[in-house]
């Protein structure tokens, strides 16, 4: 009697709020990791959920419970505090939240009892202990290990922490009996980040912002809950995620409450005074609070989930959640702010004493010691240079005040290199100008000067002028910068390419490699040089091998081809295109086209959005790929670049035509003329080697022209290009003229010279240069392969064969545009209104003269249009045209 009055005492001092799970939130994202990993879940003993304040602990194991209730588990919910830290009123509460389990309800007046009765149970139960990091005490986390050494396999505990307690995780990890929940798994990945904000109707956020918003908050979900809360009081814009930080009021009042607030004086100090670092290393942290243990502090803040984790380095460093190391740095500024810049001068040193110089430079920049941090530059800009980290060159001069840049000639020169290749020419031009070089300058700094004029000129498209002081320059070589020479000949070897001298732009090429093989920004740039080279020369093989090689000479994209070189990434995403490699060329531009348009590259920008507009084309996403276009066309104009307009314009009135728009396309053409600069297209430039001017209009004249007088010019054309030995060009205009033989009627002709253009063309994998086409490429290559089929016994070129499936494959990925397209018995082209008259009249027995009278069109002109009509039904006499056409319907 007494032991059971003990146990009902015991019951009813347990607040009833404390063994009912509370309630989920309003809007809730079922995680996916609960079904995906349910074997494994369904097989543990512990399920342990850990992580930071506020990354939903508490609604995945709601989840939890819901999903094994549903499965048959009979469940039960302790939500932990303080007070529970003794171990008979843990007892109780346990006793409390199980009270309604069958065969429980005396069981638990000892801890031996409450543990044989759950060894006993042969059905399926999950017991839940929420706030685990409540009950610190050995005697608590001692039974909790009981327990579990026990459990049935019908049984499990689910526990749900903040701070790792001492409950033997080793052993039943190693025994495959715990399955963990951490904070890598708790934050939303993107997609749940998306539903989120869907299922809370905030459509003002565009995909781009919901990535932005989830970048900044690592998918911790209370930051975007707060944030959420703070839109609907606020308009949504880019402006409001870009400032969205620990600043903002809601989440600042959240972590001082719930996280700040609970620590000891000591390991306050500790946070706010390493806050200043971006990664946390014991060495580092002991010289910014000597009086610390940080080992000690940062294994314990690790095992308490406060906000850091551990990274795989060789310094053994950890990191602050972003949005908690904003949280800490506004408190230092505000408690501490008479530190700040000693801080950042005790990091700066101890950098520095490591050889770690861009953390350094960070550093002394953020403690204003400029002289200091000029000092660093001097010694290893050089070095900074020839790794290519422009960005971080333009980062540090956009913040050292002019006037100490203004003693050293030769960090002058150093911006202008980081300006060129980050901001563009433009800003670059104004540097070198208002810096200026005179006879004061060092040797160094003319040496800079003397490579970068040429650089400048030829990125505005002034090629002529970058070749006359350039070739003057390069008799200067070598100066007493190897930087500036090799910069100089690698120009010059672009320009070389351009005006077509090929032979010197590969001397040049070869010796900057000579003169210094490790460097990898001159690596980027050689093996981009010689890219260009082998594309416009038709080996696109090897012209793919040296752009991949120019992107993973960046050493942060040892092993990521995103994080390379802009210049570097879009040339590659050519090649990727050209091989109809979509995704991945795709991948590579929207990466890499935002650089290339701050950089302010003429043709890198033109190539970028021209990948973007022709792979939504054809994907029939007519709108994108417009919109690409006036993006474009727009950058011409806001960067005076006459080529780029004209270019777009080119490229819309293509796309126009495959359309079959003729007077939209004219338009454009005649547009596009205005800005056209006289001999632009005899430059050898890979963004219009294959898109020009001349080009365009041929391909006018051939589908809503004359197209006999577009083979002349084709001719015309192609000898120039053989001459020049232009093969892209070559390749291109072949396979525009035998859709002109076929318009003209002459298909024999034109599988004649298309048999020979894919061969050459076969070798290299050469794909959109005939997709670009549209329905009349497609329409000779299906005819092609026809005829291939029919020889006896098959083509004996198996690779050609393999080639031809794979482009008519390539084919069938596209919208070429909404003519009708069919294979074999059923229509290829669709014959126009004035086509199916002839065949009609023809099929009632009219005789050509007859044909002319009625139509009162010429002699030629009915000629015309009966070959026309024999070229699109794939016959060779009136009679077959005219039973073909009866076979598809197309006459009575």
């Amino acid at each position: 009697m007494s032991d059971t009055r003990s146990y009902s005492h015991r019951q009813s001092v347990v607040p009833a709020a404390k063994v009912v799970a509370p309630s989920g939130p309003s809007v809730e994202v079922l995680r996916s990791v609960l079904e995906d990993e349910i074997d494994n879940i369904q097989s543990a003993s512990l399920v342990l959920v850990h992580g930071p304040a506020g990354f939903g602990k508490t609604t995945i194991m709601l989840q939890l419970q819901n999903l094994l209730q549903s499965e048959g588990a009979e469940t039960a919910w302790l939500t932990l505090d303080p007070a529970d830290n003794d171990i008979s009123r843990f007892i109780s509460c346990i006793a409390a939240a199980t009270h309604a389990w069958k065969d429980m309800e005396s069981a638990h007046i000892s801890s031996v009892a409450l543990i044989e009765s759950l060894a006993k149970r042969n059905t399926p139960f999950a017991l839940f202990l929420d706030d685990f990091e409540a009950v610190p005490a050995a005697t608590v986390t001692a039974l909790v290990r009981s327990i579990l050494d026990v459990l049935p396999k019908t049984g499990k505990l689910i526990i749900g922490t903040r701070v790792m307690h001492d409950i033997g995780v080793a052993r039943l990890r190693a025994r495959g009996r715990l399955f963990e929940i951490d904070s890598s798994v708790l934050r939303f990945n993107i997609d749940e980040t998306n539903e989120y904000f869907a299922l809370r109707k905030q459509l003002g956020l565009t995909p781009e912002l919901v990535y932005q918003l989830h970048q900044k908050t690592e998918g911790w979900i209370a930051a975007l809950w707060l944030a959420s809360l703070a839109m609907e009081r606020k308009s949504v814009s880019t402006n409001f995620i870009e400032n969205f930080s620990a600043g903002d009021k809601a989440l600042g009042d959240f972590l001082a409450e719930d996280v700040l607030a609970h620590q000891a004086p000591n390991v306050t100090r500790f946070l706010l005074r390493t806050s200043i670092l971006r990664y946390l290393e014991p060495d580092l942290c002991h010289a910014l609070v000597p009086d610390s243990k940080p080992l000690e502090v940062l294994g314990r803040l690790v095992s308490e989930n406060i906000f850091i984790s551990s990274l795989p380095s060789d310094y053994n460093a950890y990191r602050y959640h972003s949005l908690f190391l904003s949280f800490l740095r506004r408190r230092l500024a505000l408690e501490l702010p008479n530190e700040v810049r000693q801080l950042h001068l005790v990091a700066a040193k101890w950098y520095e004493s490591k050889g770690r110089y861009p953390s350094a430079i960070d550093h002394a920049i953020k403690s204003e010691s400029w002289e200091y941090a000029v000092s660093m530059l001097l010694a290893k800009a050089h070095h900074f240079l020839e790794e290519g980290r422009m960005r971080l060159l333009t980062r540090w001069f956009e913040v050292i005040p002019e006037g100490v840049l203004g003693e050293h000639s030769l960090l002058q020169a150093i911006r202008v290199w980081s300006l060129l290749f980050t901001a563009g020419p433009t800003a670059a031009y104004e540097a070198f100008m208002r810096f200026g070089y005179d006879k004061r300058s060092d040797s160094s700094a003319l040496a800079h000067a003397n490579a970068q004029i040429p650089l400048l000129l030829a990125m505005a498209d002034k090629y002529g002028e970058a070749l006359q002081v350039g070739s003057i320059n390069l008799c200067s070589l070598p100066t007493s910068s190897r930087f500036a020479d090799n910069v100089l000949r690698n120009a010059m070897a672009n320009v070389l390419t351009v005006m077509g001298d090929n032979s010197e732009a590969q001397k040049l090429i070869d010796s900057a490699r000579g003169s210094d093989g490790k460097s990898i920004f001159f690596r980027m740039y050689a093996e981009s040089q010689e890219g260009m080279i082998n594309f416009m020369a038709g080996r696109l093989q090897q012209a793919t091998a040296c752009f991949e090689s120019a992107v993973l000479a960046t050493k942060a994209s040892s092993t990521d081809l995103t994080g390379g070189n802009a210049w570097a990434g879009i040339l590659y995403a050519c090649a990727l295109y050209e091989a109809h490699d979509f995704d991945m060329a795709e991948r590579l531009v929207d990466v890499y086209l935002p650089m290339a348009c701050d950089a302010g590259l003429p043709d890198h920008m033109y190539m970028g959005h021209i990948i973007k507009a022709r792979i939504s084309f054809s994907r029939g996403d007519v709108s994108s790929a417009f919109c690409a276009l006036t993006d474009l066309e727009y950058l011409g104009h806001h960067r005076g670049l006459q080529r780029v307009v004209s270019s777009a314009k080119l490229e819309r009135s293509r796309l126009l035509l495959l359309q079959g728009d003729a007077q939209g396309a004219k338009e454009e053409l005649t547009r596009a003329g205005s800005y056209e600069r006289s001999g632009s297209q005899d430059l050898r430039l890979l963004a219009n080697e294959t898109s020009y001017a001349e080009l365009s209009n041929i391909r006018w004249d051939i589908h809503f022209g004359d197209s006999f007088s577009a083979l002349a010019k084709l001719n015309r054309e192609i000898s120039e290009a053989v001459s020049q030995h232009r093969y892209l060009r070559i390749i291109k205009l072949q396979i525009v003229k035998c859709i002109a033989l076929q318009r003209s009627g002459d298909a024999s002709s034109a599988l004649k010279l298309l048999a020979d253009t894919l061969k050459s063309a076969c070798s290299e994998g050469f794909v959109q240069l005939f997709i670009e086409e549209g329905v009349q490429a497609l329409r000779l290559i299906q005819r092609y392969k026809l005829l291939l089929d029919e020889m006896v016994g098959g083509s004996r070129d198996s690779k050609l064969v393999a080639y031809l499936g794979a482009l008519l494959t390539a084919f069938g990925d596209c919208h070429l545009s909404s003519e009708t397209v069919v294979f074999n018995d059923v229509l290829l082209e669709p014959l126009t209104r004035k086509e199916l008259h002839v065949i009609q009249l023809t099929a009632d027995g009219c005789s050509n003269a007859e044909l002319s009278r009625q139509l009162k069109l010429s002699d030629s002109t009915v000629r015309t249009h009966l070959r026309n009509i024999n070229s699109k039904l794939n016959c060779h006499s009136r009679s077959e045209a005219v039973a073909t056409a009866r076979r598809l319907s197309l006459i009575t």
